[in-house]
């Protein structure tokens, strides 16, 4: 047990030591127990969910809708969304420094049906991108998810479909490109494409949606991660007690 235990903690420091010189990597969760940390709580959240009732595109620094977010509604139709396919982009412009919320479809039409910008002069330095997916209310299936700019393109995301139980309802992965790295440093994109299926509710909302933030988080230097991956397995063994 203990060998195994320390080869994966090897593995994750030949793997983070990578991306602290700004090789992009994957990660399924972020403080707790996972090797990547959270440097601050500064986040831009971009939104988009199957809302027949009111907002289904959202723009912002935080995760918490309120009064005064910039948001848009593309339909208020549940047959709108419901078994059709959209186009997202997540787009920075360093030049002006904003990012822009934008989403195209319904599938096979192509056509802007919302695109939201916001400032970004103010956020300092960003390094992660966050994706996460919701089906609790109906399936939620990403494809051609790729980013590209700032010298690199990744196109192998993790799979991120969800759907109501006995499926998995809930996905996400944090791609960071490195401790130093600032994504506000140049311009870039992150598209993809949502496809929704049928809901079990007539407004699924929440329950059927996709979110992409930008996150400032970090990977622990060799030695801290030592201590870090030191503790983590002494709690492991007081719980096996």
């Amino acid at each position: 047990m203990s060998m195994r235990t320390c080869s994966v903690v090897v593995l994750c420091v030949s793997a983070c030591a990578g991306a602290a010189q700004g090789a992009p990597v994957f990660f399924s969760e972020l403080g707790g127990g996972s090797i990547l940390q959270p440097r601050n709580n500064r986040r831009i959240e971009a939104r988009y969910r199957a809302d027949t009732t009111n907002w289904d595109t959202r723009l912002e620094f935080d995760s918490l809708p309120e009064v005064g977010d910039v948001t848009g509604a593309v339909s208020n139709s549940k047959a709108f969304f419901e078994n059709d396919e959209f186009g997202f982009k997540l787009n920075y412009d360093h030049a002006l420094q904003q990012v822009t919320w934008t989403i195209t479809g319904p599938s096979p039409a192509v056509g802007v049906l919302n695109s939201l910008t916001q400032p970004t002069d103010t956020m300092g330095q960003m390094n992660t991108l966050h994706l996460f997916t919701v089906g609790t209310r109906g399936s939620v299936t990403l494809t051609d998810v790729a980013f590209m700019g700032l010298g690199m393109d990744v196109n192998a995301f993790p799979d991120l479909n969800t759907a109501p139980a006995p499926a998995v309802t809930f996905k996400e992965t944090y791609l960071i490109f490195g401790n130093d790295f600032n994504l506000l440093s140049g311009d870039w994109m992150l598209t993809g494409k949502i496809a929704f299926g049928t809901f079990t509710n007539n407004n699924p909302s929440e329950g059927a949606k996709i979110t992409v933030k930008l996150r400032n988080a970090e990977i622990p230097a060799p030695t801290a991660l030592g201590v870090f991956a030191a503790a983590a397995l002494f709690g492991a063994r007081r719980r096996r007690r």
